[in-house]
């Protein structure tokens, strides 16, 4: 048996090892000097970060169909120590000093004063933490809440409290804790406002109105200064008539989803908006409500007023279950006056559409008993009637003279003179029917009364040869798509004496396009037919519909 030879141990050179020490703890040291240039990694858009006072709230926003949901227990803890969660029914309880609202998770009813009124939104769980509709919080509180998708923040401010805001002196980072090694949050540019709300060491937690959140030095920060809050305590709404004032009111068509009124320009010589956002519910005697306070509050700041809509959903059945019951009239009528007063609303426009004949009284009599009440409310009152035809479903449905006895307004909707099914192409206006349906309405309804409906949109048709005959269809375009149509198909519109419009049409192998158009010159036709007739003014459907140039043409129509 060989034994291994011992292993040598291996000399190392005396010179070499504190060099290298010395190089790597001053690598080390150079690492920790330099600031850091990584970003803050941002969190999933559904669940964006709750910051409050400047601060990173345990629970986050969580974001559903494009609504804000505040979790319960930053309420309870930061908010309101009384507002009340009841577990066993899923029910959230705040009480203010002339409200207790009761929200319910699974299910778009709530609860004022024992009243109930339907939500956009209900009350969601999360992992079993309830969280409040972000639009709801902000009416029962003194808060504002602003989402910043870009930087994954949802951040809630107090709007009664003092506020210290500075100015950054040049392009500052944003960091995520105070010093330099910390990862960036952001760059506020110089002279943007920052709201600062603590002090440490030199640095300063602040955030901006871009929705940036973070620290900063103290030294890039000038003119600090106090704010008083900029808050009073609402008081409660007056609607105010619109007296001697033509009316200048747009419809606002809202199937479920509210407009986002930051995208929205201006519109001059409007002063009512009707966003449609009340209708008769599947089960008898309920109101469907999509009404959203933050579309009220931008309408008011505008200076318009906002009138509702209410309508019937179209829904023969269901209407007659209502009209012909005086129970649920009463029932409708109690909610809908709560919803005017809930809401701030001026007025109420009636939409009740595809009603039996023979319901035709039901329906006065319903008006009859509304209307009265919202008066006293000091609400507006109108209602929507169609063209006076033979349709039974459609316009003999409507007692026109003694629906005018009651109201303030009718509007008349003098459109669709060539509907979606027609079997035969044509304007949706022409100038010539205008005029012919104000004259027959103005044998029922005074003119001070009548306000005549326009269209913002038309129809491309379409004719396919279909043996001996032509098989007609069409597509509803708005002001800007039909002159997109025109310049993409390289047609030419030229008046046509028939309709008064703009006419465009173009073949293809077997198909026929055909297109009468509304634009600024149409509306302004229909604007001198109004004043030739002294009506109360014009209604239209529906805005997003119009190009910029409408309103000019609506403005001067007012100023007459």
């Amino acid at each position: 048996m060989s034994i291994a030879p011992r292993a040598t141990r291996r000399k190392r050179r005396p010179g070499l090892v504190w060099p290298l020490l010395f190089i790597a703890l001053i690598s080390i040291g150079v690492a920790l000097a330099v600031p850091s240039f990584l970003y803050v990694e941002k969190p999933p858009a559904s669940r964006p970060y709750l910051i409050f006072r400047g601060e990173k709230q345990e629970f986050p926003v969580v974001m559903e169909r494009g609504e804000a949901y505040v979790p319960y227990s930053f309420i309870k803890t930061e908010i309101d120590p009384e507002v009340f969660w009841d577990e066993e029914t899923g029910t959230v309880v705040v009480t203010t000093k002339d409200k207790v609202v009761k929200l319910k998770t699974a299910s778009l009813t709530a609860h004022v004063n024992q009243n109930p009124v339907d939500l956009m939104f209900p009350v969601v769980l999360d992992g079993g933490e309830p969280y409040i509709p972000a639009s709801v919080l902000e009416i029962l509180y003194p808060l504002s809440a602003s989402y910043y998708p870009g930087e994954g923040v949802f951040i809630v401010r107090p709007r009664d409290e003092v506020s210290l805001v500075g100015i950054s002196v040049k392009d500052v980072i944003v960091r995520e804790s105070p010093s330099i090694l910390s990862k960036r949050i952001g760059i506020a540019p110089a002279g943007t406002e920052l709201s600062i709300h603590t002090v440490k060491g030199g640095w300063l937690r602040v955030d901006t109105d871009k929705g940036l959140v973070g620290w900063v030095p103290a030294r890039d920060v000038d003119k600090a200064e106090w704010r008083k809050p900029s808050y009073t305590p609402p008081k409660d709404y007056t609607p105010k008539p619109l007296g001697a004032r033509k009316v200048a009111l747009v419809w606002e068509q809202v199937d479920k989803y509210n407009p986002d009124t930051s995208k929205i320009g201006d519109m001059p010589g409007l002063n009512v908006v009707s966003p449609t956002w009340f209708r008769l519910g599947e089960k008898p005697g309920e109101v469907e409500n999509y009404a959203d306070f933050r579309y009220v509050a931008w309408a008011h700041e505008r200076g318009y007023q906002v009138w509702a809509l209410f309508s019937n959903s179209f829904e023969l059945e269901r209407t007659r279950a209502v009209l012909r019951n005086s129970d649920l009239r009463d029932k409708v009528i109690s909610q809908i006056l709560m919803y005017a007063r809930l809401y701030s609303l001026d007025g109420i426009n009636i939409d009740f559409e595809n009603v039996y004949q023979d319901d035709a009284p039901y329906l006065t009599q319903f008006v009859r008993e509304l209307t009265p009440l919202l008066h006293e409310a000091g609400l507006t009152v109108s209602i929507d009637i169609t063209v006076k035809s033979m349709s039974p479903t459609w316009s003999l449905c409507y007692e026109r003279d003694r629906l005018a006895e009651v109201v303030d307004y009718v509007m008349l909707m003098a459109y669709d003179e060539y509907w979606a099914g027609s079997p035969v192409a044509g304007p949706t206006a022409s100038l010539p029917w205008t005029e012919w349906c104000v004259k027959k309405t103005l044998e029922e309804v005074p003119a001070e009364k009548l306000v005549l409906g326009v269209p913002f949109y038309t129809r491309l048709w379409t004719e396919v040869k279909d043996g001996s005959g032509v098989k007609v269809s069409q597509t509803a375009y708005g002001m800007t798509s039909a002159e997109g149509w025109l310049k993409t198909q390289g047609v030419e519109a030229r008046v046509d004496p028939r309709s008064g419009l703009r006419y465009a049409e173009k073949t293809v192998g077997d198909r026929t396009y055909k297109i009468w158009l509304e634009d600024a010159g149409s509306m302004a036709e229909r604007m001198e037919i109004a004043e030739k007739y002294g009506l109360a003014g014009i209604a239209a459907w529906r805005r997003g519909l119009e190009t910029p140039d409408i309103w000019d043409v609506i403005a001067d129509y007012v100023k007459k």
